[in-house]
């Protein structure tokens, strides 16, 4: 069954955008892989920007879906649940198309800090942070907002790191200090 042409265009910018970047990925290379008229962009989100948009939309509900039903997954207390994140991020490292954070990424190619692009993305940073800080809170961290932040920061650092160094171990690094961190906030529980 042949997708909407909506779902073909936001398929397509996912792989492309994803891969590419936005500026090396033109509206032609999106109606080529979407196999739709150029009027079907325009009709469903009226500009290259506003399929941009979408496109980084879809990738922050499907990402933290991801994270999220990886770690329930794993993990089978409120500290091994702090951990499987970094255990998530080396299981998408390691997939081939793997071409780090998409909204990374994106702050990169837009320098305006009020940018659509870079608020959309520093939404989806504060969603993984409040995501973050119920795994902290939830494991009863004494200072969990504090935590979430060291958290949040080994994270980033080890996604930076891998798509800059392929190969680099850099979860597996993270997810070290990640447990030198929980010792040293609670470290008689040790139950990670």
């Amino acid at each position: 069954m042949t997708l909407p042409a909506r779902e073909r265009l936001l398929e397509a910018a996912c792989k492309l955008f994803y891969r590419n970047g936005v500026h090396a990925t033109s509206v032609e290379d999106i109606l080529d892989e979407a196999m739709v008229a150029r009027q079907s962009l325009y009709l469903h989100f009226q500009s290259k920007d506003g399929l941009v948009a979408e496109f980084l939309k879809l990738r922050d509900q499907r990402w933290l879906r991801s994270l999220q039903a990886f770690v329930d997954a794993q993990a089978q207390s409120p500290r091994q649940s702090l951990l499987a994140l970094f255990d998530f991020l080396q299981s998408w490292f390691e997939e081939p198309g793997f071409h780090g954070c998409a909204f990374i990424n994106i702050s990169a190619e837009f320098s305006d800090p009020g940018h659509n692009f870079r608020l959309i993305a520093a939404q989806h940073k504060q969603r993984l942070a409040d995501y973050i800080l119920t795994l902290c809170i939830a494991a009863r961290l004494p200072q969990p907002s504090t935590q979430t932040r060291y958290f949040a920061l080994l994270m980033e650092g080890a996604i930076a790191t891998e798509l800059v160094t392929p190969g680099s171990q850099a979860a597996i690094q993270a997810r070290q200090l990640a447990i030198m961190l929980l010792e040293a906030v609670s470290p008689t529980d040790r139950r990670t």
